[in-house]
């Protein structure tokens, strides 16, 4: 990724493709900030000048069924040792991960956020928009500058918060034309899925606006509640209204539910899915096979082994050489090294100012501007305001299908798919 200023209007900007050196030690970015340390530096919390290290926040669940959310910190990790490494962004410092298991749950975070915020300079990685949304007054206040996992709507312009990845909740604006165009379904009933929470709301909100956008036909919405299993009724209702696709929403294992339960009921529609329902065990758990024959799912970035984005082979390049024993994983990997990248980018340009303290990090944020997608991995440049308003998330997403033959269970089957309806979606949501 490389930085340079915004000039003239914010806009949206697609993928520059710009081929990186793969070799241990390139900058994560094209920052140019220099060698990180020199001079007179403003410190602030979790930076020691002394050691040069600065440790950097995440809440991430890592426990019961999201115990595979673990590899969205082994992502960073990865990120941070090539920044750290000579002729990186933050070359001869040192950046630590500190995260806290949330369970995925609000009432756990909190107190967790609360717990460690004094330690940290930033937080990188969040997952779960109800956790962010519950977070955005502490947030404000201690003037913590913060990565997320993912977004929505209501959380990507507020203050303090950075956007590096396609909203989480916009999947259904890049889905949905992608069916249209490839599986001929403008004809069918669109039928929704989605988890009772802040990430189902917008999820709903984009699918609604999907659909009048491309004159589509609407079935029934449908809903079921967060970690539930069993979504029989959701089922039978979908399939008593003649569902021919259904865009779902949700996290954790509903999906797998979904497949062996629709086996059951003999019901086969062609489901959508973004990738906050991706998991590593969808090829080879429950319902696999009926996913693999059903189910589409938008994912940034390339396939594990493929060649389309530079930044995959550096991805697997310095995955290995902080865990050669590695199991790979498609989102959450990506997730946490495109959001480690990012925030090494934020703290070089901190350090090129001379200024660690919360304010200094929170303003070389805005100074990043367009963040370029060189290495293929964001959909598109990111761009970050000089105010959070003018944030401008990447659009572009990945298609895949389930196919147990490949590392991560994901086989490419359209790599950055430019959708104009997402291009409408993102204007129209912004303020």
């Amino acid at each position: 990724m490389k930085r340079a200023h915004v000039t003239g209007a914010i806009a949206l900007l697609a993928a520059a493709g710009l081929a990186l050196s793969g070799c241990a030690g390139t900058p994560s970015g094209g920052s140019d900030a220099g060698p990180a340390g020199d001079g007179e530096i403003v410190s602030g919390p979790g930076v020691d000048l002394d050691t040069k290290t600065i440790k950097v926040g995440a809440l991430v669940p890592v426990s019961g069924v999201f115990a595979g959310a673990i590899t969205n910190i082994e992502g960073m990790d990865a990120a941070f040792h090539r920044a750290t490494q000579p002729g990186g962004a933050m070359e001869g410092w040192t950046l630590e991960v500190v995260n806290q298991d949330t369970k995925y749950d609000a009432a756990t975070a909190i107190p967790l956020y609360e717990g460690f915020k004094d330690d940290v300079a930033m937080v990188s990685l969040v997952l779960g928009s109800t956790i962010i949304d519950a977070m955005l007054p502490s947030i404000e206040t201690d003037k913590m500058t913060l990565i997320p996992g993912g977004t929505t709507p209501n959380l990507q312009f507020a203050d303090h918060l950075v956007p590096s990845l396609p909203m989480t909740s916009s999947h259904a604006a890049s889905l949905i034309p992608y069916a249209v165009e490839t599986y001929d379904v403008e004809d069918a009933t669109f039928c929704s899925m989605t988890v009772e929470d802040t990430l189902g709301k917008y999820i709903q909100e984009n699918f609604d606006f999907t659909l009048e956008e491309l004159g589509l036909t609407k079935g029934i919405d449908t809903t079921f509640a967060p970690n539930a299993d069993q979504l029989t009724a959701q089922i039978t209702s979908m399939k008593n209204a003649d569902c021919d696709v259904v865009m779902t929403g949700g996290t954790g294992g509903f999906l797998q539910t979904l497949a062996v339960q629709s086996v059951q009921q003999d019901f086969a529609p062609l489901v959508l899915a973004g990738n906050s329902a991706y998991n590593i065990t969808l090829a080879t758990g429950p319902g696999a096979d009926w996913l693999a024959e059903n189910a589409i799912i938008s994912v940034p970035g390339d396939e594990w082994l493929g060649e389309n984005a530079p930044g995959q082979a550096m991805l697997i390049e310095d995955l290995e050489a902080i865990n050669p024993d590695y199991t790979p994983s498609a989102n959450a990997h990506l997730t946490g090294y495109v959001n480690g990248l990012l925030t090494a980018d934020i703290l070089a340009q901190a350090l090129k100012n001379g200024d660690l303290s919360r304010d200094g990090i929170a303003t070389a944020a805005t100074e990043i501007g367009t963040w370029e997608d060189e290495l293929g991995l964001t959909g598109g440049d990111v761009v970050i305001g000089a105010t959070a308003a003018e944030n401008v998330p990447p659009h572009k997403l990945s298609m895949f299908r389930i196919d147990g033959s490949v590392p991560t269970g994901l086989k490419l089957e359209a790599y950055n798919y430019d959708s104009d309806v997402a291009v409408k979606y993102l204007e129209s949501v912004a303020p």
